[in-house]
């Protein structure tokens, strides 16, 4: 329903092109997490942060989970004009979905669920 206008190709450039698979996990900590910590945690389980493109392959897939809880890709960051972090999110505001860009140097609720790929 609704798409945050800095996500272009030109803030979120892609690599490579092609088909690949991914499964996206989603992963929940159950409590209130940095970026960092999110990331590190990440790493001692042998998963990487899903990126923006992921995380779009993830919301077309199942277009109703992110109404259950926010959905964050860590492993796709924008700066924006005033050198703040962005990355991408998959949430809700009411009924509607939305596709937005949060700060990363934020503490993510506990609610939260992180989209990460197998390394």
């Amino acid at each position: 329903d609704y798409a945050n206008s800095d996500i272009t190709a030109s803030n979120f450039p892609t690599q490579g092109s092609g088909q690949q698979n991914a499964v996206v996990e989603l992963v929940h900590f159950g409590r209130d997490m940095t970026s960092e910590a999110v990331l590190k945690e990440f790493e001692a389980r042998g998963l990487r942060a899903a990126t923006l493109l992921e995380l779009l392959s993830f919301g077309a897939t199942y277009p109703e989970k992110q109404r259950e809880f926010p959905i964050i890709a860590l492993g796709s960051v924008w700066r924006d004009r005033d050198g703040d972090r962005r990355v991408p999110c998959l949430d809700r505001l009411g009924s509607q979905r939305k596709l937005h860009l949060y700060w990363d140097d934020i503490r993510w609720f506990g609610h939260c669920r992180f989209a990460a790929v197998r390394k």
